[in-house]
């Protein structure tokens, strides 16, 4: 398992209320299954206030970023101590 370090950004601060976070994973499958653990509770509960009743995912609304590189774009998924992670709002202009 690698400690990877996380940050959340734009409205994700507000809807999981951090802004960053340290998990241990080994693929970036295994730190999708745990972010939604551990924080998608607080998403469904924003989403419901808001009128939204679907189940909807962090990373499904999300891009995710191993050390500035797009998931999609990485053919290996493991995971290394110290990988940064931003995990970045699909909502968010600019």
């Amino acid at each position: 398992m690698a400690t990877v370090n996380v940050r959340f950004v734009g409205p994700w601060r507000l809807y999981l209320g951090t802004d960053r976070c340290t998990l241990k994973a080994a693929t970036i499958e295994d730190f999708i299954e745990q972010m939604e653990a551990i924080y998608g509770h607080k998403y469904h509960e924003r989403l419901r206030k808001g009128g939204i009743k679907e189940r909807r995912s962090i990373s499904g609304d999300s891009n995710i970023l191993v050390n500035r590189v797009h998931i999609r774009q990485l053919t290996d998924h493991s995971l290394k101590d110290g990988d940064n992670i931003d995990v970045i709002a699909r909502f968010v202009g600019g």
